[in-house]
């Protein structure tokens, strides 16, 4: 498994950018120029060029399943990776086997919204800690879950609450009969304010 992660220089000149951009392809330039947002094609195309450079290929030709997930066709359809931003980062995962990475940044949300999203046992978990500890334990939460659906390569078509994710302990697990497949996950802080998640499909 490797993990790259890189800021994002918001500053970046429009000139600047272009150039970046003239290292893609011309359907990836297509996604992201399609962005509304300056701040959204950005991390979209640091995304790309971290993958690209990491994997030291000339020409990136990404296809997407059903789900919206990229994935390379030979010579490279061995090699697995994934993709997320938030606020000032992106990471890039490349691996072996199916994998999935995701990264939240930690902010003043009203984590009462777990019990919507998460599973009970989850959201349980979640509001016996301390005041102090809940929000960060929401947002290991989240990246993980995230983690997961992106390393199934189906991401929020599975619920968020349809599965369980054990954090109670040093390294999280899956819960009991959430799925056939055995899967490892990693996590951490990434700075003081983004929680950063790996799921591995072993």
């Amino acid at each position: 498994m490797r993990i790259i992660k890189k800021k994002i220089d918001y500053n970046l000149s429009r000139e600047d950018f272009l150039k970046l951009l003239a290292n893609l392809n011309d359907n990836d330039k297509e996604k992201i120029l399609r962005y509304k947002k300056y701040e959204d094609s950005l991390r979209s195309l640091y995304g790309k060029l971290l993958l690209k450079d990491a994997l030291n290929i000339v020409e990136l030709n990404l296809s997407y399943n059903e789900y919206g997930k990229p994935y390379l066709q030979s010579p490279y359809d061995d090699i697995h990776f994934n993709i997320s931003h938030s606020g000032e980062w992106v990471v890039v995962a490349i691996d072996t086997v199916p994998i999935g990475i995701d990264i939240q940044e930690i902010t003043n949300t009203d984590i009462k919204i777990a019990k919507r999203f998460f599973s009970k046992e989850e959201s349980e978990y979640i509001f016996s800690l301390s005041e102090d500890n809940q929000i960060e334990a929401f947002f290991k939460l989240w990246s993980l879950k995230e983690a997961y659906v992106k390393a199934k390569g189906k991401g929020l078509s599975i619920p968020l609450n349809s599965f369980t994710i054990d954090i109670s302990r040093d390294t999280p697990i899956l819960g009991q009969g959430s799925d056939s497949k055995i899967c490892e996950f990693y996590s951490d802080k990434v700075g003081e304010n983004y929680f950063m998640s790996v799921c591995r499909m072993i």
